[in-house]
């Protein structure tokens, strides 16, 4: 292993100051800019290059601890830029932000790799996760964890730092041999009981830093997956793991392929297999057993792969889960019933045996209507819908026959998230909504309750002549144009067209009218979209897109803009941490945990109100905050305190529907509990300038 040496070049200094006033403790700040140097002294990282392991071009980023004088109680953290560059030499260059205290003599400074915000920072704990997804070559960057051997004290205001790291996690380099040439390897599973997957938990502003570590083996499973992995009959698997010894004990390997399922259980009893520390345990594992691959509804992400005669079940989360719910045959008033809850596993898949007795397993058939589908229960009969409009009441349920109201129209968005609505009468129709996390029905719109398609491919099974020859709308002619950050786009109506879907970038709406608008829009080109949807899809089928380009002009300087971020999030699940949610002019972070697709609807960040747990906005890049608005769902309440870190001045927001805050902050507000209830946060909108 070669020894690389990473510089970073000093940038201007930029000045921001923050005083409190009517203190006796006036503490006096200025933020700087200095240089790091991250000297890994033999040790090696990032991607594995044959011999040694690299630095990445793009992406790296280190957080670093540190703190005034002996006063260690007041750590603060930065990242460094991610603007560095690499030399010829092998060297990087990193840079950091760095906030002095006015009246100090020295700094005590620590790093590690990857870069998380930590709200505290006296004990860094660090996850080897279970899910890993390692190139051919080399192990997932994502998963390598660096910790500066020693704490560093300089004396004066530091320009120039350098650390020297370890590295705290294991490789292994597992080679497999038996699986069959040309399949397509979808997952590959390690289990030993000896449990490689964990943490670990650090202190860098102590000395023996790396000895004084504690490391945790908290799971028994490592899974590892690539896109479009190809086996080749001698496939070597990267993994990282937290230092292990698997000596004397067993491990059992399972790979699974799109034809079928491999295992190996491998007894070392008077045998050595250890995973040290910063080392690649090197090993094979041979005559892998192959066995029929059992039967599973996989995620249907393209709507074009959906034909008659494949299987589905409608379920409610497109990520692994053990809360997955499914589209059931049992009725609920004018609904349908969710099942009891079903598995999600690594792939996202769903096993074909153990379903729930009632669940929907519905199979494709063509719709009555052309591009349309039925959807077949066995036992119950074609899923419809139908709307009383006299009454306002709407159902959703089975029925023995295939027509207009059991004949649906699908699309699936980048998300896999599906959209589905039939006909209830010649020209209207309703969508078949995930209706509050709660149950299936029949609504005059969709909904954020998002639901998504487990599929097994079938063969056609459909019968009968031929479908009744279509044809498609007029395109659209299509002028849109931008005013500050809204994009209006209109169009010529089209002769039997029941409504238009508008696109503008990555935002989707759909109107019955010749205008569209959208609000928010950030700066940029755009091509927007517009596409006819036929009355009546006997007669035509929708028109091609017509489009039109739109440039949206940067807000000029001073001028205020708002972050909106509303819940939940594509990752989040409920209990896990929230995290960082949002970076860029402004950082959005929490150490709450998120409460999603619950049973009474709610999706948010959730902190108790005897917690320690906070909601943190802190301005970036020199921006002001001026203005925060956090929302509960509907039924819960926010009562939290602001603090806000200008002035050092708190405000109390005690159980209300809708938190505002209002006026001009530099640096961050930090919301906390305020003691009286829990809250529930389901939206938040920052404006700033």
């Amino acid at each position: 292993m070669k020894k690389v040496l990473f510089i970073a070049s000093l940038l201007a200094i930029v000045a921001q100051s923050c005083t409190k006033e009517d203190s006796q403790n006036v503490v006096a700040e200025q933020k700087t800019t200095i240089e790091v140097v991250a000297d890994l002294g033999g040790e090696t990282r990032t991607y594995y290059d044959g011999d040694n392991i690299e630095w990445a071009a793009a992406d790296e980023q280190l957080n670093i601890i540190y703190y005034a004088d002996d006063n260690s109680s007041s750590r603060r953290q930065t990242a460094t830029h991610t603007d560095y560059t690499i030399d010829a030499e092998g060297r990087i260059l990193f840079t950091a932000d760095f906030t002095t205290t006015d009246g100090a003599t020295s700094y005590t400074l620590g790093a590690f790799y990857p870069y998380a915000y930590k709200s505290t920072t006296s004990s860094i704990s660090l996850t080897v996760p279970q899910m890993q997804t390692p190139t051919a070559d080399s192990y997932d960057p994502a998963t390598d964890i660096l910790v500066s051997k020693e704490p560093v004290t300089i004396e004066g205001t530091p320009e120039s730092v350098k650390f020297t790291f370890a590295r705290m996690v294991a490789f292994a380099k597992m080679t497999l041999k038996g699986i069959g040439a040309g399949e397509t390897i979808e997952k590959v599973t390690f289990y030993s009981s000896a449990k490689p997957a964990g943490a670990v938990e650090f202190k860098v502003h102590e000395a023996a830093t790396v000895e004084n570590a504690k490391w945790y083996n908290n799971y028994e499973e490592i899974t590892i997956t690539r896109e479009n992995w190809v086996a080749t009959g001698e496939d070597v698997v990267w993994m990282t793991t937290v230092p292990t010894d698997l000596s004397g004990t067993d491990f059992t390997v399972t790979v699974v392929t799109d034809k079928y399922t491999y295992t190996k259980s491998v007894d070392l009893t008077d045998k050595t297999l250890t995973f040290e520390r910063g080392d690649v345990a090197i090993f094979t594992v041979n005559d892998l057993q192959r066995q029929e691959k059992p039967k599973a509804y996989k995620l249907l992400t393209d709507i074009n792969e959906l034909n008659a005669g494949d299987q589905i079940l409608l379920c409610t989360k497109n990520t692994e889960s053990s809360s997955a719910k499914l589209l059931s045959t049992t009725a609920d008033g004018t609904a349908l019933k969710f099942t009891q809850s079903v598995t999600v596993g690594a792939g996202l898949e769903i096993s074909a045996e153990g379903l729930p007795a009632d669940a929907a397993i519905l199979d494709v058939e063509s719709g009555a209507t052309a591009g349309t589908f039925a959807l077949k229960d066995i036992n119950k009969g074609y899923l419809y819908g139908s709307y009383d409009s006299e009454n306002w009441s709407s159902a959703l349920n089975y029925k023995d026959s295939k027509d207009r109201e059991s004949s649906w129209t699908i699309s699936i968005n980048s998300s896999s998230a599906v959209t589905a609505y039939a006909y209830y009468s010649d020209t209207a129709y309703r969508y078949l909504n995930n209706y509050y996390g709660s149950k299936f029905n029949f609504a005059g719109s969709t909904s954020t309750y998002y639901y998504y398609i487990y599929y097994i491919d079938g063969e056609s099974s459909d019968e009968g002549g031929e479908e009744p020859a279509t044809t498609p709308l007029t395109t659209p002619v299509v002028t849109a144009t931008a005013s500050g950050d809204v994009v209006t786009v209109t169009w010529e109506a089209v002769a039997g067209a029941a409504n238009y879907t508008v696109t503008c970038g990555e935002a989707t709406t759909t109107v019955d009218t010749t205008t569209a608008t959208f609000e928010g829009v950030a700066a940029g080109t755009y091509e927007v979209t517009v596409v006819a949807n036929p009355a009546d899809a006997t007669i035509n089928t929708a028109s091609e897109a017509g489009t039109a380009s739109v440039t949206v002009e940067a807000a000029p300087a001073g001028e205020t803009k708002s972050v909106e971020i509303a819940f939940p999030i594509e990752g989040a699940a409920s209990g896990s941490s929230v995290g960082t949610i949002y970076e860029g002019d402004l950082l959005i972070s929490s150490t709450g945990s998120w409460r999603t697709d619950s049973a009474d609807g709610r999706d948010c960040i959730y902190i108790g109100r005897t917690t320690s747990n906070e909601l943190r906005i802190e301005a970036q890049n020199d921006k002001t905050i001026t203005k925060v608005t956090l929302t509960a769902p509907v039924g819960y309440l926010v009562d939290l305190k602001a603090k806000e870190y200008d002035g050092y001045t708190t405000q109390t927001f005690a159980s209300v529907t809708e938190a505002v805050w209002t006026g001009e902050c530099t640096s961050r507000i930090v919301w906390t509990a305020a003691g009286n209830s829990h809250s529930n946060i389901a939206s938040i909108v920052v404006e700033y300038k």
